[in-house]
């Protein structure tokens, strides 16, 4: 798990922000196998997945490309990319869904927004 107070920045759907914060949780699920009759629960290990949430400042320029890509996205069921850099120059990778966006008012043209998301595919760290 990536977790910082100060990051460097992401880009999301092809808009650049400043991340202020970041959750993110990369997991292996597991499928549980148990048998009825059996006294103890068997697993067999599941895929990888990634999710999280992360607080980005932006541009209000850019609100209306970064709310409206990510409703109505240019291919139906499409997930959007994203990279996100933290100040280490660690690089994480990939396409997302994300599930919600929450944004305050905007101060001086910047807005802060939460978006949570979940992973769809590979991801590369």
């Amino acid at each position: 798990m990536a977790n910082s107070s100060v990051l460097a920045g992401a880009t999301i759907n092809g808009v650049s922000t400043f991340m202020l914060s970041s959750n993110v949780t990369v997991e292996r699920t597991t499928i549980p196998v148990t048998a009825l009759g059996d006294s103890w629960e068997k697993n067999v290990q599941g895929v990888a997945r990634v999710s999280g949430s992360v607080e980005v400042a932006y541009d209000k320029s850019d609100h209306a490309n970064i709310i409206a890509n990510l409703i109505t996205p240019s291919s139906p069921n499409a997930a959007v990319s994203a990279t996100f850099t933290w100040n280490s120059g660690e690089t994480w990778t990939g396409n997302l869904y994300v599930n919600s966006v929450n944004a305050t008012a905007s101060v001086d043209d910047i807005v802060k927004a939460t978006m949570n998301f979940v992973g769809d595919g590979t991801w590369t760290c």
